[in-house]
């Protein structure tokens, strides 16, 4: 599974370590923290091989096997609000 979080350092929060590792618990992930101008993350991400490679084997993953899954906003910001304090 590949995940992108958009978010701005300050609404980081416990609920959503815990939704990172609810979602890929017992896996082995990178997290890649970079700071996100107005850029095009889709041109950023062809410019560079590696990524270009690994996310057109995700587009075809996902069109292959069906599996995705869909958060609304309103699940993402309440899970972004949730500090679980």
């Amino acid at each position: 599974m590949d995940t992108l979080v958009r978010t701005s350092a300050d609404e980081i929060n416990n609920s959503l370590i815990d939704f990172i590792k609810s979602s890929f618990k017992g896996k082995k992930i990178a997290v890649h923290i970079y700071e996100v101008d107005d850029v095009d993350e889709t041109a950023f991400l062809l410019n560079d091989p590696e990524a270009k490679k690994r996310l057109l084997e995700s587009v075809e993953n996902v069109k292959k096997s069906g599996k995705l899954k869909e958060y609304s906003i309103s699940d993402i910001k309440s899970i972004l609000n949730d500090d679980g304090e």
